[in-house]
């Protein structure tokens, strides 16, 4: 096999490691687990070769920079962690090949100015330790080419390679803008912009994220989605396909994690959410014990995300609790641990017996991010959830309630959930859930 042989689409936070964001790095542990398992999975590939695109290397409007110096290195000593470091030995003698070999191609590249490599750099590097001992590398930026350059680029790359084989590390992030504390602040097309990605790769649909609105990438804010251009070209070019293995934003923005492997596509596995709501259920009645998720884990089930889950005995409610936010590493993990809380920790209810569980009907819901809403006319109680806030106080309802026809209806049953006046000053949220089969 020649060319790429495998890739990844990968976050670059430097607080995912403890040397720079201590305690908080805990809020990013889904991504810090998925980047081993990404390391795990890369560095099983026979490559002597990682290209590496950075959107915070050196840039150019017309041309993509190439580092050409055949050493680099470069720490985080600007996030106040300079013993993170990295060091890599460039292949020169490959990078001036490319650099007039794609300029013939009709691809402007041009050597990149000489500086430490950056934290888009760093961050991915420290953490693929294993994937990136022993290989040669180049470097690569970024330009002003539209997208589709950026695609047709990485199919070229794939084939200029030749009988090289090599990995292919898209550095980047998602949406700067999915929360109102997000560092760019908030705009809607934020968490549209990170959910239409992130499906189109986990269905392999590349086509919808190369055809993305300019509109919507520009409000999304972004970092990631020249280096996943390049990827997605090379991938399509080398027959790959990609599997998410975690996506998260607990500081407002979008941190991926996706590999890009030359195997078969995965089976789709199917789940049983009865099966498995019960037998999270009766185990932890038995034992006090959270039972794992089945692996392997179905891919909707892969990535963060909160999850609401629904009891009823009899076509009565038994018990309802979830998340607002993500909790666990994966959705089947959240699936697992608000099944149970809905059985024994719904105050509404005395907590569910042994002798009941077999008659659980069970509901999953998996909810999208949240997106502040300022007027009301922006609800729909058929279509959106909805978050209710003043001071202290909150209440959440879930889309689709019975009863509740109108926004006037669902604000108002919100307040009343969570004993607020109705005509305060309120901050309201909507999202979207979506029902496992």
């Amino acid at each position: 096999m020649s060319g790429f042989v495998a890739g990844a689409l990968v976050a670059h936070p430097p607080i995912l490691l403890t040397e720079v964001g201590g305690a908080q790095s805990e809020r990013v542990r889904a991504t810090a687990d998925a980047m081993r398992e990404l390391d795990a999975i890369l560095s099983a590939v026979d490559a002597a070769l990682a290209v590496v695109v950075s959107p915070h290397s050196p840039s150019s409007m017309t041309s993509l920079p190439v580092r050409r110096s055949a050493h680099a290195a470069g720490d985080l000593a600007r996030f106040r962690a300079p013993q993170i470091r990295v060091e890599a030995e460039v292949d020169v003698r490959l990078a001036a090949a490319l650099v007039v070999d794609g300029r013939r191609a009709g691809f402007p590249l041009t050597w990149a100015e000489e500086t430490e490599l950056d934290h888009g750099v760093v961050v991915p590097l420290h953490s693929l330790a294993r994937t990136m001992a022993n290989k040669r590398c180049i470097f690569l930026g970024v330009s002003g080419w539209p997208l589709y350059r950026f695609v047709e680029f990485g199919a070229w790359l794939q084939g200029r390679l030749g009988d090289r084989s090599a990995i292919l590390i898209a550095s980047g992030d998602l949406s700067h803008r999915l929360t109102p504390d997000a560092p760019y602040g908030f705009r809607p097309q934020g968490p549209v912009f990170d959910r239409l990605v992130i499906d189109a790769l986990r269905a392999r649909a590349w086509e919808q994220i190369e055809a993305l609105d300019p509109d919507l990438v520009e409000e999304a804010g972004e970092c990631g989605l020249r280096p996943l251009a390049i990827l997605l070209g090379a991938g399509r070019a080398a027959n790959m396909n990609s599997r998410v293995l975690s996506y998260e934003g607990p500081f407002g923005v979008g941190y991926p994690v996706v590999a890009f492997t030359a195997s078969a596509a995965p089976t789709k596995v199917l789940l049983d959410v009865q099966t498995l709501g019960r037998h999270a259920i009766d185990t932890y009645l038995r034992t006090r014990r959270l039972i794992e998720p089945p692996e392997p884990i179905p891919v909707e089930l892969q990535a963060p995300s909160a999850v609401f889950v629904t009891l009823r005995k009899d076509g009565e409610l038994r018990g309802c609790v979830g998340s607002l936010r993500p909790t666990e590493a994966t959705a089947a993990h959240e699936l697992i641990r608000y099944a149970v809380a809905s059985a024994v920790r719904d105050p509404r209810f005395d907590p569910v017996r042994l002798d009941e569980v077999s008659a659980l009907m069970i509901k999953v819901q998996l909810l999208d991010p949240p997106e502040p809403v300022t007027d009301i006319g922006g609800l729909d109680p058929h279509t959106y959830g909805i978050i209710v806030r003043r001071g202290d106080r909150q209440a959440l309802l879930l889309p689709g309630i019975d009863g509740i026809e109108t926004p006037e209806q669902q604000v108002l049953a919100a307040c009343q959930k969570a004993g607020i006046d109705r005509y305060a000053p309120l901050q309201l949220e909507r999202f979207r859930a979506r029902t496992l089969a």
